[in-house]
């Protein structure tokens, strides 16, 4: 009878144990369902690139939330897995692709950009485009050729296969943060098309793992240049593209330009570009998940597999990069959101404006490997485009009402227009 008590006791025990540890749990698991926000640059910095962090931990920490782009895209790159045998391949394979377009120079770039527009404006025959297609147009035929190293023409790019990869890559870029079911034949249809523009399935098993990161961001700064460019009061911008246009050199990229005005008026293609990006940083926000165990302060790889799984969970923090990068104590009271190239001349730049310049292609050790070769790609498309497509050249572009400046989606009103 004693026995059987005590054995009564002991399950009973256990059960109300297992009940208190269960409302515990719950209770802390919620409280890791809100995501911890980041807008500090101190804060952003220690997030990214946290002290004492190891190459797992900072791989792991990204894949986690890019988990969507396997769904929508499935991705098997650098950014959506915590492997660092592909990190390394990835990387050193686009460290490769850059050094080649730079050892080919700028010239030829710049001749691909021309070529691009060219053939997307006379690939048009209803005489009008929406901007943001066209802009895509242009960008996609360049990445592929000038960074990618597709093996053809410009004009030998399908303009049905280019305009499908373009749509079907934004299309489903949306629908990869949304919640609901995203229709395999999309992705399918994007892959087909994808595949006659690159057929190389050596060098590209999985095109889309290097155009996503080579053309997504790309197309949108260009844009977004573009759109600021077109503003009545940015003449002098508008004469630094052009000569840009003229001599494409990093050179001249960086070389203040001299206005009418006086020598208080210089103005940049690199400040414009910076400027650009600050406003309209390519990455508004950059997720971390940071997985560990609870209620173990070691690893849980003792319990079974199944039970594994509830004792882990992740920390989740997002760095708020555009509100950094638009910060009134920063960047000026009452001018931090207004478009000012100047701001980056030397004259006026401070020490913190200047850690920050580069923020839109991240920080720390896993930062964009892109990120002293692309201000200077994106400069030299946008000029491209600004001087084959303006008034009494043909064709011109009809400037919408502009909230839709910088994203990926909208651009509602702005086409370009054969005059």
């Amino acid at each position: 009878m004693i026995a059987i008590l005590l054995c009564a006791t002991f399950f009973i025990s256990c059960a109300a144990a297992i009940c208190i540890f269960a409302v515990i749990y719950h209770i802390w698991t919620r409280s890791l369902d809100t995501i911890t926000i980041r807008c500090t640059t101190s804060s952003i910095h220690n997030m990214i690139s946290p002290p004492g962090a190891t190459p797992h931990d900072l791989l792991i920490s990204r894949a986690i939330p890019n988990a969507r782009l396997i769904r929508a895209f499935a991705l098997t790159n650098t950014f959506v897995s915590p492997d660092p045998h592909i990190h390394t391949a990835f990387v050193g394979h686009a460290n490769a692709l850059l050094r080649a377009a730079t050892h080919r120079g700028w010239t030829h770039f710049q001749h691909l950009a021309v070529d691009a527009v060219d053939v997307a404006l006379r690939g048009d025959a209803s005489c009008t485009r929406d901007f943001d297609a066209f802009v895509q147009d242009v960008t996609l035929r360049i990445a592929l050729i000038g960074l990618l190293g597709v093996d053809a023409a410009v004009g030998e790019l399908g303009m049905e296969d280019i305009s499908v990869v373009g749509s079907l890559i934004t299309k489903l870029w949306s629908l990869s943060k949304k919640p609901e079911p995203i229709p395999p034949k999309l992705l399918s249809k994007l892959n087909e098309h994808l595949r006659r523009l690159m057929p190389d399935e050596e060098t590209y098993p999985n095109p889309l793992d290097y155009v996503i990161p080579v053309w997504e961001t790309l197309w949108r700064v260009v844009a977004t240049a573009i759109a600021y460019a077109r503003q009545k009061d940015q003449e002098a911008a508008r004469k630094a593209f052009a000569e840009l246009h003229r001599v494409p050199t990093m050179t001249e990229f960086r070389r203040a330009f001299f206005s009418d005005n006086g020598p208080e008026q210089r103005l940049s293609v690199e400040a414009f570009i910076t400027e650009t990006m600050r406003l309209h940083p390519p990455s508004k926000h950059i997720a971390r998940a940071t997985p560990f165990s609870f209620p173990f302060p070691f690893p849980v790889t003792f319990l079974p597999t199944y039970f594994q799984q509830h004792f882990v969970t992740t920390r989740r923090e997002c760095a708020d990069i555009e509100t950094v990068l638009r910060a009134p104590d920063i960047w000026g009271q009452g001018s931090a959101a207004d478009f000012d190239p100047m701001r980056f001349h030397p004259s006026r730049l401070e020490p913190e404006q200047e850690r920050l310049r580069t923020l839109p292609f991240g920080c720390g050790r896993y930062r964009c490997v892109a990120t002293a070769w692309a201000p200077m790609a994106a400069a030299v498309v946008a000029a491209a485009v600004l001087d084959r497509v303006r008034e009494g050249e043909g064709w011109r572009i009809v400037c919408g009402p502009g909230e839709a400046v910088g994203g990926r989606e909208g651009w509602r009103g702005w086409r370009v227009v054969k005059s």
